[in-house]
């Protein structure tokens, strides 16, 4: 299966240690197809930006934008998709790490699917998105930090080894932003994010979604794709929570609260999403119980 051409397009601003992580997900990636990096520099420090600019040096497929002044998360992502030409791009955050076979996982949704123009993974910490578990023990959303010695392409041989019977697309009215993956053809007839609503991000990815969905076109999870997010690094929590309150009221502004409570309705009840959430829990049981019995064989041979 050819699969088509991708950029991915990384907006950083600061959180240099996460952004080493994920840059080098990205290096390690298996994408049998054409496969460049866009990287945003939106007015990060001296010590983010001499990485970032080393990181580029000599490699023909990466491309790193400067922004002295940082002007938001929205607008960095749209620099970073009009900078790219390819049939497929992917807006990662800088605080994710990918699994080998994640952007490969994610193209076969638009290929099997021709009217699906925006896709999403499944991670630890992604809303609806997040497996295994949805809600933390304190309250709020879990953020299913990985058990030591499990990384993120174990989590990803998990969801492929999970018995669940899936359809071959499995479509959502939301997809979360911190890995969104959109179709050239969105593009080119709905436009870009809306920074005017959205300068900081949080909520500009729904507003998409819905905007999309208006225009014909499917939105969809890659349920066998798994995504790393660390989550709030270049924000900080406190922040983030301003954020994304500020991100509701504008999109309930724009598009209705009712239809807001209707999506996330569908996200909730949505079978497949609980049957792999179950799946996974199971898997990574497994996995940890194969862990502790390699180490106590190791130290039985001692």
């Amino acid at each position: 299966m050819a699969l088509p051409s991708l950029t991915i397009i990384v907006c950083v601003h600061n959180a240099l240690e996460d952004v080493k992580l994920c840059l080098a997900s990205l290096s390690r990636a298996e994408y049998d197809g054409p496969l460049s990096i866009i990287i945003v520099d939106d007015g990060s420090d001296s010590a983010t930006a001499g990485y970032l600019e080393l990181f580029a040096e000599g490699a023909p497929d990466v491309r790193l934008i400067r922004r002295d002044k940082a002007h938001g998360y929205t607008n960095a992502a749209n620099a970073g998709l009009k900078a790219a030409t390819t049939e497929l791009r992917i807006l990662l955050n800088s605080d994710a790490v990918a699994s080998r076979q994640s952007f490969r996982k994610i193209a076969e949704v638009f290929i099997n699917s021709p009217d699906v123009g925006v896709v999403g993974p499944l991670s630890n910490a992604a809303s609806w998105q997040s497996v295994p578990d949805l809600s933390a023990p304190e309250g709020g959303w879990s953020k299913n930090p990985l058990p030591d010695g499990v990384t993120a392409d174990d989590m990803d041989r998990i969801l492929d080894a999970a018995d669940v019977d899936l359809p071959k697309t499995v479509r959502t009215p939301l997809v979360n932003g911190f890995c969104f993956a959109i179709r050239q053809s969105v593009i080119q007839q709905i436009g870009y994010l809306d920074e005017a609503s959205f300068p900081r991000g949080y909520g500009e990815e729904d507003d998409y979604c819905l905007r999309a969905a208006d225009a014909g076109f499917g939105v969809a999870i890659a349920i066998r794709a798994f995504v790393f997010h660390a989550k709030s690094k270049s924000f900080g929590a406190e922040a983030r929570s301003k954020l994304n309150a500020s991100g509701q009221v504008a999109l309930k502004t724009k598009h209705g609260e009712a239809r807001l409570k209707r999506a996330v309705e569908t996200l909730r009840l949505n079978p497949y999403l609980g049957a792999m959430r179950d799946a996974v829990r199971a898997g990574l049981a497994a996995t940890l119980q194969s862990h502790r019995t390699g180490d106590e064989l190791r130290l039985a041979g001692r």
